[in-house]
């Protein structure tokens, strides 16, 4: 199916978003000494605030995943079921190859 990639896209953003939600490592500005504690505390607040955005924007994409493979997966239906009712014969609207009316 050519959706399979897609979902499982979707499939790892989902493990993303877990990830993101794990407990915070506990980060302490004494156990780093004091040429890290600065860089270490502007990480760690920007962190906190990129979390937000990247979870917001990873939910996003595998929604967007899900609604593709829907999309497929209706569509694969829909021609499946036109391919039925005409007897996979060409079922169409359009008239059989040569049998079209010339334009004068």
């Amino acid at each position: 199916m050519p959706g399979d990639e897609v979902q499982r896209l979707g499939e790892l953003l989902g493990r993303v978003m877990d990830l993101i939600d794990t407990r915070p490592s506990g980060y302490d500005p004494e156990d780093v000494g004091p040429p890290l504690v600065r860089p270490g505390t502007n990480f760690d607040d920007a962190w906190k605030d990129g979390r937000v955005q990247l979870k917001r924007n990873s939910k996003d994409l595998k929604e967007a995943c899900a609604a593709i493979v829907k999309a497929f997966e209706d569509f694969d239906t829909k021609m499946g079921s036109s391919l039925k009712e005409g007897g996979g014969k060409g079922g169409g609207d359009a008239p059989p190859a040569g049998k079209a009316a010339r334009p004068s």
